[in-house]
């Protein structure tokens, strides 16, 4: 029976009502939650020709979804970076190498022995004049030709060998100053250089150094005492207050050669060999006395 305005409706239809709005509503929350494009005034509606999809329905009806394929990897053989070396330029120019500097006499090696040729003596003009002589025959060695009596009378005289000739150049052998004696290396070296030999006077030369001289082919005037007389030293003081070595036949030799036993001198007109303990006795006197010539 249709109800009238203002009936109540009775409370089983009010319960039943209110079931199928909960339905409804509770098939709607599910249909939203697996994603359903629903429209809700079809429920109410009541249009037969617009049919709820299921679910089934749904899944058959949306495109084949492809498996997710993760692109392959590419894998990347690493690369050695091999830097290459560049050379750099110097920052200065490149340095030219200087020349290994020369070896001082001190350094060169002596031989066992050595003879220098071409050096030979004249015989003395007067009894003393053997530093003279000695001088004169040095210089030829070295290309300068001197005349001995134009040397002897360059000669300074003195009381003191250092610095003259001491006595008379015609004296006799065997004295000691202040009588006719001698002259020692300063005042010969001194004249030599006059004539352009660059001839150095020395004194407590060693026998090594004398060596290294001959071994370069320099012959150097040595002051001994002459053979074969006794070695007699002594000191004489000159007037001027200078002391030296003295003794009788004082002489010189030009050393122009040596080996392990012998040096070979130049004396006067002759040329022979020493003993070398005898050499070195007598030219130890004078305290190794000598004229050397210099570079």
């Amino acid at each position: 029976m249709p109800m009238k305005s203002g009936d109540r409706i009775p409370g089983g239809l009010t319960v039943i009502i209110t079931l199928i709005i909960l339905c409804a509503c509770a098939l709607i929350g599910t249909l939203v939650l697996q994603g359903q494009d629903i429209e809700v005034s079809t429920l109410f509606n009541g249009e037969d020709e617009k049919n709820i999809l299921s679910i089934k329905d749904y899944h058959s009806s949306q495109p084949t979804a492809t498996a997710f394929q993760p692109i392959s990897a590419i894998t990347s053989q690493p690369t050695l970076l091999a830097p290459t070396a560049t050379v750099m330029a110097p920052i200065n120019p490149t340095a030219t190498p200087l020349p290994l500097p020369s070896p001082t006499p001190a350094e060169i090696e002596i031989p066992a022995s050595h003879y220098i040729s071409g050096v030979f003596g004249l015989q003395q003009l007067t009894t003393l004049d053997c530093e003279a002589r000695s001088a004169v025959d040095w210089a030829r060695y070295f290309g300068v030709s001197i005349d001995e009596v134009e040397f002897i009378d360059k000669i300074p005289l003195s009381d003191d060998p250092e610095i003259g000739f001491v006595g008379d150049i015609n004296g006799a052998m065997g004295q000691l100053p202040p009588d006719s004696y001698g002259v020692y290396p300063p005042p010969i070296a001194a004249i030599l250089r006059e004539y352009g030999l660059n001839a150095t006077a020395v004194s407590n030369f060693t026998y090594e150094d004398l060596q290294r001289e001959i071994a370069n082919d320099r012959p150097v005037i040595v002051w001994i005492v002459n053979l074969p007389f006794e070695i007699e030293p002594d000191v004489y003081t000159a007037s001027n207050g200078n002391t030296v070595p003295v003794a009788p036949f004082e002489h010189t030799w030009i050393v122009s050669g040596y080996n392990l036993s012998t040096v070979t001198v130049v004396d006067s007109e002759w040329t022979y060999n020493v003993k070398l303990e005898t050499f070195l006795e007598r030219w130890a006197v004078f305290d190794n006395r000598a004229i050397i010539l210099q570079d």
